[in-house]
């Protein structure tokens, strides 16, 4: 495994739950005429410190919880074409940008060969 720094994409909204929240995801990139591989993204409902602290130091992880203000889930992207569009997410929508982050993403060497 290894550690990838990476500018990661994160957003905030108040869904009932992660199936929801990815609709959400994928009804956005269709609307754009992209699409998006969820494993691009994380969508965390619970213990978002803990879950935070896998890609972003404390410091980070403490303005995202801040700027999260109410909103229950918080959606963690890789860089994508959907995140990388410049009305992304669409104003008034469901999602909110809280900002784009420094931080890691984990990935295994010889990612893809399992066997």
């Amino acid at each position: 495994m290894s550690r990838v720094p990476v500018v990661l994409t994160v957003l905030s909204g108040d869904f009932a739950s992660q199936p929801v929240a990815f609709a959400c995801l994928l009804d956005q990139a269709e609307n754009r005429g992209l699409a998006i591989d969820l494993g691009d993204a994380d969508v965390i409902q619970h213990s978002p410190e803990v879950r935070l602290a896998h890609y972003f130091r404390p410091a980070i992880v403490a303005r995202i919880q801040q700027a999260q203000a109410a909103d229950n889930t918080l959606i963690v992207l890789r860089p994508t074409r959907l995140s990388a569009e410049r009305d992304f997410p669409t104003r008034g929508g469901p999602l909110r940008m809280l900002g784009r982050f420094a931080g890691e993403i984990i990935e295994a060497e010889g990612a893809g060969d399992w066997t």
